[in-house]
């Protein structure tokens, strides 16, 4: 199968997304999804401006991860790589394959709670230190899937990724009536 990759870049902000055999219209929600999503998350324009985001969906140890890209300042990092695995989030926790549109929307909440992930790294809540993540200058060990659930980072993300999600969809149906995405 050929990889399909898009390229939008609207303003400054630089947005790729690398998937394999999406439709057309995911493709554009997936974009849309990014810029709405970091409109919302960074207030300032300038500073969006002057990010870059590769989002890619392939298989991946968790459902999905933000990190800052290797190339980029660790102290003000301005590129990012998100990546989504799409294979996870077929199956839901209940072992049951989740509809088309089911799986859509979980790809988009998980896209929008990574997104989160960024914006704590744009704004310096979240970091990359010597002894590991930081937020808030406060490193944070990880034993167990309880503790892992209360981190604040994590709080925050969890936090927003649904409400972030019914917005968007809000946005995005009024948006989609006047395109036709099947050309």
């Amino acid at each position: 199968c050929e990889k399909i990759r898009l390229n939008i870049e609207r303003g400054d902000m630089r947005v790729k997304v690398h998937c394999k055999k999406f439709d057309t219209e995911f493709k554009m929600a997936l974009y849309a999804m990014v810029e709405f999503t970091m409109a919302r998350l960074v207030e300032s324009k300038r500073l969006r401006n002057n990010l870059s985001i590769d989002v890619h969906f392939r298989h991946h140890s968790a459902e999905g991860e933000a990190m800052i890209d290797s190339h980029a300042n660790p102290y003000r990092p301005r590129e990012f790589r998100v990546i989504i695995d799409h294979h996870r989030l077929e199956v839901d926790n209940y072992g049951r394959t989740r509809e088309v549109t089911e799986w859509a929307h979980e790809v988009l909440k998980t896209l929008a709670h990574e997104l989160v992930h960024v914006k704590q790294y744009v704004m310096g809540e979240l970091s990359m230190r010597k002894e590991g993540l930081c937020y808030r200058g406060v490193h944070h060990t990880v034993d167990t899937l309880t503790e892992y659930f209360e981190l604040p980072y994590e709080i925050e993300a969890y936090g927003r990724e649904k409400g972030l999600l019914i917005a968007f969809l809000a946005f995005w149906k009024s948006i989609s009536e006047e395109f036709d995405f099947s050309s």
